[in-house]
Formats: structure tokens, C-alpha cells, sequence
């Protein structure tokens, strides 16, 4: 299965990456997809969005327009193609 994966604001800045494609031919949690992401980019990207093991205050990632907060968070499970937005805290003020 493929999973597209779009990254946004300070996110794709740093990166300079807007999108990218994850093919795998297993389910895998989001968590697991963070490391795959991470893996192609040759970049940790895990640290902008979770710390201690829980999805940072002001991070949201969604599956299909979905929040994870509102599954089963970072081991919500990805089991058929679909789109996965991240969206990294941001500040301001």
C-alpha cells in the first residue's frame, strides 16, 4: 500500500519537502510511519512532534482528515492507503 504523507508549516520549511509517498506492504502504526518518514528524509523529524512518548501540545497529524488524538494516538494503525497530513506545533503570539 501506498501512503501519502503531506508536511506542513515550520515542518516543510526546515525540510524543504512538501509531500512524499511511504510504500509498504504491511499495516504500520503511526509511529512506525514517523520513522519510515524519517528513514526517507535521512532526518529525524520524531523530536518536532513527540516528546516522552506523547504527541506534543499543538501537534496534530491526521489520516485522511481524521485526528489520531481522537483514536488510538500514536499507535493508531494505518491498514489501507490513505493520506497523512502532519502538522508540527507552532508558536506564536
Amino acid at each position: 500500500m501506498i501512503i501519502h504523507i503531506k508536511l506542513f508549516a515550520t515542518l516543510r520549511l526546515k525540510l524543504g519537502v512538501a509531500e512524499l509517498e511511504i510504500e509498504t506492504d504491511k499495516p504500520v502504526t503511526i509511529m512506525q510511519l514517523l520513522e519510515l518518514v524519517s528513514q526517507k528524509l535521512n532526518t529525524d523529524i520524531i523530536p518536532e512532534l513527540i516528546e516522552d512518548g506523547k504527541i506534543m501540545v499543538g501537534t496534530i497529524l491526521l489520516i485522511n482528515g481524521e485526528n489520531i488524538f481522537h483514536a488510538d494516538k500514536l499507535e493508531t494503525l494505518i491498514t489501507k492507503e490513505c493520506e497523512v497530513s502532519v502538522f508540527p506545533p507552532s508558536g506564536g503570539g
